[in-house]
């Protein structure tokens, strides 16, 4: 089997991955993949860009600006530099460098990071510009954080325990989800669902594998408030 030595980049930072995955593994799982070892948690949508061809979860390309689909769709090894935004509002932009083919170890798993700098930028922070405010005023945003941010915490073990774990990155709130924490049944949160999906909701709601999920936890408050 052969292995993919790879370098992921968040633009306009030092913060990094090295990772090495098996070579035919899909956009989506290197998405995933990503996802873990940066200590990013799922929440928003995501694209790569290759050579121009945008590639993602055609369940939610409202435009028609999808040109592959990422969960069957496997990493074209032959490009090697390619790109992968993360959020559309914060816009976190990814460079993604293929660095080497290798011979697999058969006597380790895939994937597996091996190397990195510092942690990733708080979910929501605000892109860039909130990632540079909160390093000049880390107090500022504690609060809201609900703890200290650390931008230099990142070790090799940590990453790898979150690519161990299939639970570290939660796709979202289903409709049984979200009936269970408010006590209420399935048929109402569907009901208000549709009542809100065009505008108090309409940036939380996605598709995935066929459901509709509340996938933001922003989102989470503004549904139970209509359901108190």
């Amino acid at each position: 089997m052969k292995i993919l030595r790879i370098k992921i980049s968040l633009n306009e930072t030092e913060i990094y991955r090295e990772v090495l995955v098996e070579k035919e593994i899909t956009y989506h799982d290197l998405h995933m993949v990503i996802q873990k070892v940066f200590g990013w948690e799922d929440y928003h949508l995501y694209e790569f860009m290759v050579d121009g061809d945008k590639i993602g979860n055609l369940e939610n390309d409202d435009f028609g600006d999808i040109t592959y689909e990422s969960k069957n769709t496997l990493i074209f090894s032959d490009k090697k530099e390619f790109s992968y935004e993360y959020d559309f509002g914060d816009g976190w932009e990814h460079t993604i460098k293929i660095i080497e083919e290798l011979d697999a170890d058969p006597n380790m798993d895939y994937p597996v990071c091996i190397d990195g700098k510092k942690a990733c930028p708080p979910e929501d922070c605000g892109g860039i510009p909130g990632y540079e405010e909160l390093l000049d005023d880390p107090e500022e945003f504690e609060e809201w954080l609900g703890y200290e941010y650390d931008p230099e915490a990142f070790t090799i073990e940590w990453a790898n325990e979150r690519l161990n774990d299939p639970d570290c990155c939660r796709k979202g709130y289903t409709i049984e989800d979200l009936a269970e924490i408010a006590g209420k049944s399935t048929s109402t949160i569907r009901r208000w669902f549709k009542k809100l999906e065009d505008n108090e909701l309409k940036d939380y709601l996605w598709k995935y594998e066929g459901k509709t999920l509340l996938l933001d936890p922003e989102g989470v408050p503004v549904l139970m408030e209509h359901l108190r």
